[in-house]
């Protein structure tokens, strides 16, 4: 602190060598800070202190001003011109004199005023130490050393009153008098706030030399803290600052890197070849058994669902934008990722729903006997009716509440160490800022996928008997499976890392692509290995469906002798025969093993008999003739029913009963009765496609006899 009772002179050449020696003085109090000199020196003053015995702003008052400032005003408007403190003193003197007399006198009767003031004049001087008088310079009362000591003396200081810029001098004693509050420590002593360090230059050359002394950094610096250091700290490499920068930043923009991008397209690749790789399978084994039951109308729509639905990873990697970019590209993209995705698994899914319930049904009517007609139409109709409905939500969420790609500001962290501030933000695809949430459309696409995977799965269970050769109830049942598993931990994953661009892009592609090329895998690589290794050895294609209806007894006919087969084939000797009922529409023979003096019954195959015609004449027996050129007739005679194959044995087999619905390769759906009637091998898999399960039910001739119907 600097206090001087010095001339105007005196004050100059102290405050020149403070400013040499880099002084920064927490106060200045000089008795020049009151006079002229300040206003002479208006650069130099700012904070400074002085005293003095009145201050305009006191409102100190009588009987006849307000104020002392009044005094001066009604002197300057009588006189013409501005009086200072000195004629406030002036004014007051004279009525303190009187308060003085007015006091002394009032207690007296009959005073005698001259007599009093020539003889008891020390008498009254002394009457003021016990005065205590209000005046217009203020409360007057005197001490034992006789000074003034009603107020205290007024203080002031030079600072800057409101907003105003200019520096005043203001009042800041008496307290209760006061108009401004005193500044110490002076801005000049104090450290320099964060974002600036102390200006050397200011120090030694700026008159003000309470002012501040302190600069901003420049840009590429920083000064986290107070300081009065002479320069502030270079940012460290990768970050940026302004001036007067607190602390430098970086920015983490959580952009999606382009070796990432680059290996969203490997998956997008990697998943539209295989796909196609199944779809040139198909056409290449399109005539193949396995392709024919499988409806590769189905299969292809299944395909095309997939591609859509990789699709979808372009506008992934294409929705982001970098700060202070323009959106529109990649809210466009934002907009498209809902659609490809959701047609791509309404196609998959409906696809195999339309196939399965297609299976279903007809294996359905077979069991009821009963002939049903479904063309491939049927299936496109009602993928086309989910895909319509999934079509009309898609466009509603793009009209109504478009999706964006909005940034926004995910964590700022300052490293203290540092002085680095990292200020991380995030882009995605975000709902409109508007009353409709995006779950409104969001909610209905989730339930039709999740409806289309349930309805699926629970059509293909009801078919779980075919061979997996012809459907895919547990394939598909794995698929669903799978699904859900990347989905339970895929979602957990993706909500754990939303703020981070780079692991969101990830983990959606890879759901996408894990979901679509397994979903194809566990549907095509079985069909593919069963064409590879074809039907078994020994099986016609309908005897490779393996069904049996669960309420019929395996009804494989255990044959010890002839004799036993003769004895069974006399009971129908005179037995008229009734057309068979329920699923017996069609006659066929199983193996028996070797019996005494006869060959082995051979068992009818694609290899030894392709087809077989019947034909009947009055008698109550039957002969068939097997031929080695896959025909063979059928023919009555007289005699117990016998049958004549090429060996001459003589034997009666088990009936099988096989009721089969098959579709032409040129004019849609058949069952086996329209084979056999067109003189078609029923066993022939080069010209007909089964599209339903064969049902295999066994009887025996003592069966029929006893149920009564003809075996037409």
């Amino acid at each position: 602190a600097a206090i001087a009772c010095v001339q105007s002179g005196d004050s100059d050449v102290m405050l020149a060598r403070m400013r040499l020696n880099g002084c920064r003085p927490t106060l200045a109090w000089f008795t020049t800070a009151t006079w002229g000199w300040a206003t002479d020196n208006a650069d130099t003053i700012p904070f400074f202190l002085g005293g003095g015995q009145w201050h305009e702003n006191f409102v100190y008052s009588d009987k006849y001003f307000e104020t002392g400032k009044a005094v001066l005003e009604y002197g300057k408007e009588k006189f013409g011109y501005m009086g200072s403190y000195d004629h406030v003193v002036s004014y007051a003197m004279p009525m303190l004199i009187v308060e003085l007399l007015t006091s002394f006198f009032k207690i007296a009767d009959s005073p005698n005023v001259t007599d009093t003031l020539v003889n008891r004049y020390e008498e009254i001087r002394r009457s003021l130490t016990n005065i205590n008088a209000h005046t217009i310079f203020g409360p007057v009362s005197f001490n034992e050393y006789q000074r003034n000591d009603g107020r205290a003396a007024a203080g002031m200081q030079w600072v800057q009153k409101g907003n105003a810029t200019a520096f005043q001098l203001g009042c800041i004693s008496p307290l209760d008098q006061a108009d401004v509050p005193i500044v110490i420590p002076s801005p000049s002593s104090l450290p320099c706030p964060p974002g600036s360090h102390l200006d050397q230059k200011l120090v030694e050359g700026d008159p003000a030399i309470l002012a501040d002394k302190c600069t901003l950094c420049p840009a590429g610096t920083f000064a986290l803290y107070e300081n009065t250091n002479l320069q502030c700290q270079q940012c460290p490499e990768g970050s940026i600052s302004l001036e007067g920068a607190k602390y430098c930043v970086t920015t983490k923009d959580n952009l999606t890197s382009v070796g990432l991008q680059v290996l969203g397209i490997i998956f997008v690749v990697i998943s539209w070849s295989s796909t196609i790789g199944y779809m040139v399978w198909l056409y290449l084994k399109r005539k193949d058994p396995v392709v024919k039951m499988s409806q590769p109308e189905s299969l292809f729509l299944l395909c095309v669902g997939a591609i859509i639905s990789t699709s979808t990873i372009i506008p992934l990697t294409l929705a982001e934008a970098a700060p202070g970019e323009s959106t529109r590209g990649a809210s466009a993209a934002c907009r498209s990722i809902p659609f490809l995705y959701s047609l791509g698994w309404v196609l998959m899914y409906t696809s195999l729903t339309a196939k399965s319930w297609r299976l279903f049904k007809v294996a359905r009517n077979a069991e009821l006997a009963r002939r049903v007609k479904i063309s491939v139409n049927e299936i496109y109709v009602m993928v086309a009716v989910v895909l319509l409905v999934d079509v009309s939500i898609l466009i509603a969420w793009v009209v109504v509440a478009p999706l964006q790609y909005i940034r926004t500001n995910v964590s700022t962290t300052l490293n203290e160490a540092t002085g680095v501030m990292t200020v991380e933000t995030a882009g995605s695809c975000q709902g409109s800022p508007n009353d409709v949430s995006m779950w409104a459309f969001l909610g209905p696409i989730i339930i039709i996928h999740v409806a289309s995977m349930i309805v699926t799965n629970v059509i293909l269970f009801k078919v779980k008997g075919i061979s997996d050769r012809y459907q895919e109830q547990k394939y598909v049942a794995l698929a669903s499976i799978y699904i859900c598993e990347l989905l339970l931990l895929g979602l957990p994953i993706l909500i754990a890392v939303q703020e981070s661009g780079e692991a969101r892009y990830i983990v959606i592609a890879g759901v996408i692509f894990l979901t679509d090329t397994g979903v194809l895998a566990l549907i095509f690589l079985p069909k593919i290995r069963y064409a590879k290794v074809g039907l078994p050895e020994g099986l016609t294609v309908i005897e490779s469906f393996r069904i049996k209806r669960p309420s019929r007894r395996d009804c494989s006919v255990a044959v010890s002798s002839v004799e036993e087969i003769r004895r069974r084939a006399s009971m129908t000797s005179n037995q008229k025969l009734a057309p068979l009922t329920s699923n017996r529409n069609l006659t066929s023979l199983a193996s028996l093993t070797s019996i005494e003096n006869a060959s082995s019954f051979t068992r009818i195959s694609s290899e030894n008999a392709s087809s077989f015609n019947m034909s009947f004449n009055g008698n109550d027996s039957f002969n068939r003739t097997s031929s080695g050129n896959a025909s063979s007739n059928r023919s009555f005679g007289g005699g117990n029913a016998s049958f004549i194959g090429n060996g001459g044995a003589s034997v009666l087999p088990t009936i099988l009963s096989v009721h089969v619905s098959a579709e032409s390769s040129g004019t849609g759906e058949e069952n086996a009765e329209d084979v056999v009637e067109s003189g078609n091998d029923v066993n022939d898999a080069t010209s007909h496609k089964p599209s339903v399960q064969s049902l295999l039910h066994c009887y025996t001739l003592e069966e029929i006899k006893e149920s009564g119907n003809d075996v037409n």
